[in-house]
Order: structure tokens, then C-alpha cells, then sequence
């Protein structure tokens, strides 16, 4: 009887035991699911990055339009806190849901993302976001998740925050919105070409614009409503299509303009419009003075533009501190308007006053030092004309700044355009104002709050009173 009553014992402690695992099985399977559709777990994280500003819950309660994304992770890649965010916004509404997906069991993402200005980046590690009903795609990369910012105490740029909320919000926003503002580039001239400017539109297309291509060879028709982007033509324009563009201007048109050191010289059609702004490019590029190490970027042909203060449109850039820009290498604009009434004209950036022109003269490269600097790089210009009507233009001397994934992250060559393209518009396109999370771990400190000392200590509590439990009848055995 004793052995019998041991031996139940036992299988009472082996039941216990059992029981006590399957509860925590069942425990962790209930939650995990209440988690992914109802988003109960508390974000106790540092930067609180899975936790939704009041801008992006307005968001989501005012969706109407599904949303799906998929998120594509290689193995081993995955993402943790995006994972996290992306439950979050689907319990938040049921407009919103994302699944894990694989491109090699669902090659349609890849279809879906072909029209997508930034299709490159749809690989194994990216999250598509796809509405059916504006049959409009976005897709997202780290590089959306990060925002970079100028140290000036080390001379370099670094990660200074998590912008995973904000990315997706946008992404939404963007595949969901009736109308987006539209640029238009022109193409036909030997501008650049869209694999050229994949950077550039990507960019724009992040910032919730929508570009299309206009070649007015072709019979295409130029809209007064959307800037008009020159993107540094090899060839001149024909008279009808200066007609139209004059027309465009006249209809309160705005126009970006690019000239880079290797445009032709003359371009007598296109120059001429450009006139009527008060504005002609001088031949050559500029050079720093190598003794102004301030005013250039590794080499005097990079040279690092003062961004000026006189136009209310850039001063935002200039308080903020973003004016850390590049131009490899610049060409210099002649301002050959006189301002009045009908003409204003606004130098935004402006090389050093050391610096130099090289041009070409009698097939030899000549440094051009009798009209030395400061030279003009960027303008911006407001025409008026006799019924009353106004169109904004801005003209820089380089192009390869918009043009690279690189220069964006490590200067503020994005933001200047993002501002510039908003004051041609007259207006800022859909965006939202959502600060980014802090990506540097503050130090742990245990006075700080009652919380995080609660998780440390409970836990292991509860694990030896359990042990109490279990362990006490068997010093009987």
C-alpha cells in the first residue's frame, strides 16, 4: 500500500507538471492571438516605437479604403518592431491587414510593384502596401525606416531616429488618397532619363507626389496645375514647343530647371524662356578656393553652397539647420533680369567668394578668375504677367544633387527639394506630422520607474513559490 500511495504521488507531481505546461501553452496561443487582433501588449520600449501618435489613429478611424501589406522578410531578417506596429494598425481598424508573404509563393507582388517608381527595392526584405481601389502600390525599405541628421561636433551624419510609423502612415495615405499632387518632367531634350532619375522620384514619390513624363514632340499637353521639371536638356527645344511652354508659364505654370558644367553652351530656344525668368547659365563649372576648405567637400569640385536666407521660401531650411548641401560640380547662373513689379529674383545658394570658373576657350580649359566669386547657383524667380497672372520658376546649377540614394541620406538635398516644389506648388503636398522615435537607448535607471523593477522581480518570484509548491509534499516521499 505504501509503494501504491508513493507511486500515486508521483503521478499526481508528473500530472501537476503536465497540466502546469499545457496551461502556459495554451496561455501564450491565446494571447498571441488575442495580440495579433486586438494589439492588448503593452509597449514598454525605450522609444515606445510600436505606439501610435494621435495623428495616425485619425488616420486609421477615417479609413475607408482597404489596405493590405505584405511584409517579404528573408530568414533571419525579420523585423520585430515593424511586426509589432503592423498588428497594432491592423487592430486599430479593419480596413487594415498585412500577412507575411514570399516572393517566390507570390510573384503578383512583383506585378502589383512594376508601375512603382521604386520597384527596384521590391526584394526579400521590403513591405508592399496595395489598394485595390486606386490600384496604387508602396513599397517600403530600412532605408524609409531611418532618418539621418549632420553632427556638426563630428563631422558626420548618423541615425537619430525610427521612422517606422511614419513611413507606413504616408504609405497609406498615399495608396488610399483620391488625387495626388502631380510633377511633371519633361523628356525629349536628352534630359535625364528615368533610370537617371529613380532617385529623384522616388523621392518625390515618398513625399505623396505623382510624376509623369511630358514630351511635347510627341503631342503631349503640359498642365498649369503640376511644376514642370527641365532636367539639364542636351538639346534645344523647336519654337512650337517654346510656344507651349510660354504658354504653360503664362497659365501659371512653374518650372525646376537643372543646368549642369556638361549642358551645351548655347541653347538659344530654351535659354530664351529661361530670359524670361532673368535668368541665363554662364559656361563651365565652379571651383573652390582649395585654401577654403570650408567651402567644398573633399575636393574643390565639391563644392558646399551658403544656403541664403532672402526668400521666405528657404529661410524654414536655414532655422532649421538642414543647409548642408553638395554640388559636384556646380555651374553658375547669370542673373540678367532687373527685378521690379513684373520680375522677382532670389539667390537661395551662393558659392564662396574665393571661388573660381573653368570653361573651355580656343579648346583649351581656361580658369576664368576676372569675375571671381561668389557666384550664383540657385535662384528662385516669380513672373508676372500683363493679365495679372504669376509663375514661379527655380533654377539651380547642378542636377546630380536630386539624382542619388546617397547625397539624399547624407546631406539635406531632399528637403530642399521637397521645400522648393512646395512653394512652386503654392502649397505642401499630403503629409504627416510625425516625429520620428529615438533610436540611442537612454541608460536603465531603476529610479525611473516602479514598472520595469516589477517585471525584473515578479517573475522569478512566482517561479520559486511555484517550486515551493511542487517540491514541499515530495520531502514526504
Amino acid at each position: 500500500m505504501k509503494k501504491q500511495g508513493k507511486l500515486r504521488r508521483r503521478l499526481y507531481s508528473l500530472l501537476l507538471c503536465l497540466l502546469a505546461v499545457a496551461v502556459a501553452v495554451a496561455a501564450v496561443a491565446v494571447g498571441d492571438l488575442l495580440e495579433s487582433r486586438y494589439a492588448w501588449r503593452a509597449d514598454l520600449s525605450f522609444n515606445s516605437v510600436t505606439t501610435q501618435s494621435e495623428t495616425t489613429l485619425a488616420l486609421l478611424r477615417g479609413l475607408t479604403r482597404d489596405v493590405r501589406a505584405y511584409a517579404v522578410y528573408s530568414e533571419g531578417n525579420e523585423l520585430a518592431d515593424l511586426s509589432a506596429l503592423l498588428d497594432r494598425y491592423q487592430a486599430a481598424t479593419p480596413h487594415f491587414t498585412w500577412s507575411r508573404e514570399s516572393l517566390g509563393r507570390n510573384p503578383l507582388l512583383l506585378q502589383w510593384a512594376s508601375d512603382d517608381v521604386n520597384d527596384s527595392a521590391v526584394n526579400s526584405d521590403c513591405l508592399i502596401l496595395r489598394c485595390e481601389e486606386t490600384n496604387r502600390t508602396r513599397v517600403l525599405t530600412w532605408s524609409d525606416y531611418v532618418g539621418y541628421g549632420y553632427n556638426a561636433e563630428t563631422g558626420g551624419y548618423e541615425y537619430v531616429g525610427l521612422t517606422y510609423e511614419k513611413a507606413l502612415s504616408e504609405a497609406i495615405l498615399y495608396v488610399t488618397t483620391d488625387e495626388l499632387p502631380r510633377v511633371q518632367i519633361l523628356t525629349g531634350h536628352g534630359e535625364m532619363t528615368e533610370s537617371e532619375t529613380a532617385a529623384l522620384t522616388a523621392h518625390l514619390t515618398s513625399a505623396n507626389y505623382e510624376t509623369v513624363w511630358v514630351n511635347l514632340r510627341t503631342g503631349a499637353e503640359l498642365d498649369p496645375a503640376a511644376p514642370l521639371m527641365i532636367l539639364s536638356p542636351a538639346m534645344d527645344a523647336d519654337e512650337s514647343e517654346i510656344a507651349q511652354l510660354t504658354a504653360f508659364a503664362q497659365a501659371g505654370g512653374a518650372v525646376f530647371v537643372t543646368v549642369d558644367f556638361t549642358d551645351p553652351d548655347t541653347l538659344p530656344n530654351l535659354y530664351a524662356f529661361y530670359r524670361l525668368y532673368g535668368v541665363q547659365p554662364l559656361a563651365g563649372a565652379v571651383l573652390a578656393d582649395e585654401g577654403d576648405r570650408a567651402s567644398y567637400y573633399g575636393s574643390i569640385a565639391e563644392l558646399t553652397p551658403t544656403l541664403l536666407t532672402g526668400s521666405d521660401a528657404i529661410a524654414p531650411l536655414k532655422q532649421a539647420g538642414a543647409d548642408f548641401l553638395i554640388m559636384a560640380p556646380a555651374r553658375a547662373l547669370e542673373i540678367v533680369g532687373t527685378e521690379s513689379a513684373d520680375l522677382l529674383i532670389d539667390p537661395v545658394l551662393e558659392s564662396a567668394a574665393g571661388a573660381a570658373r573653368l570653361r573651355s576657350g580656343d579648346g583649351e580649359q581656361d580658369l576664368v578668375q576676372e569675375h571671381a566669386g561668389p557666384y550664383t547657383l540657385a535662384v528662385l524667380c516669380d513672373r508676372a504677367f500683363p493679365d495679372g497672372t504669376r509663375s514661379r520658376a527655380f533654377f539651380i546649377g547642378n542636377s546630380g544633387m536630386f539624382l542619388d540614394e546617397q547625397i539624399y541620406a547624407l546631406t539635406y538635398s531632399g528637403e530642399l527639394l521637397l521645400q522648393v516644389m512646395q512653394h512652386l506648388r503654392g502649397s505642401a503636398p499630403v503629409s504627416l506630422d510625425i516625429a520620428p522615435r529615438s533610436a540611442a537607448r537612454t541608460p536603465l535607471d531603476a529610479r525611473g520607474s516602479a514598472v520595469p523593477v516589477i517585471l525584473l522581480t515578479v517573475p522569478p518570484l512566482l517561479i520559486a513559490v511555484l517550486a515551493v509548491a511542487i517540491l514541499l509534499p515530495r520531502r514526504y516521499l
